[in-house]
């Protein structure tokens, strides 16, 4: 069900077009997507493997013409700015907090420490905004130039 999910949004952020326009065959697009869209959410989007660990590979060639991956820091950005969170509780008592921050000791987080382990700035969110659009406008402009000269 996700999958389809993702790769119904692929479509709808225009990322198939030019793939769909040069691969005639459904059947033979699908797979094609399919693996397009696993390796953006998995391996360059900044969620499974940080953005800070990535092969320069990796993070040079895909992870910023991934609209997915600037949509992930807004979405890391919205839940985690100016929210403290509650760490989990051992057996005997103690705290055990995924990530450090000033507040371990009563048990808490702070929202602005998890953006930090990611390496999320803050502030910045409209610049996200403008390079989605631009990678849209971008795969819009591969379909486009796709059908022009396969049309000849």
């Amino acid at each position: 069900m996700t999958v389809i999910v993702l790769i119904g949004n692929e479509r709808a952020n225009g990322l198939v077009d030019p793939f769909s326009f040069i691969l005639a065959n459904f059947l033979i697009g699908l797979p094609f997507l399919f693996l397009i869209a696993v390796l953006f959410v998995m391996v360059v989007d900044g969620f499974l493997v940080p953005m800070t660990i990535l092969n320069p590979f990796w993070k040079y060639v895909f992870h910023y013409i991934d609209y997915q991956a600037y949509v992930f820091q807004g979405m890391m950005v919205n839940e985690f700015l100016g929210g403290d969170y509650a760490c989990a509780t051992a057996a005997d008592g103690q705290y055990q907090c995924m990530y450090p921050s000033d507040m371990n000791a009563e048990g808490m987080i702070r929202g602005t420490e998890v953006l930090k382990v990611f390496k999320i700035d803050t502030g910045i969110e409209s610049t996200w905004v403008g390079i989605i659009i631009d990678i849209i406008a971008g795969y819009r402009l591969l379909g486009y130039l796709a059908l022009y000269f396969l049309r000849k």
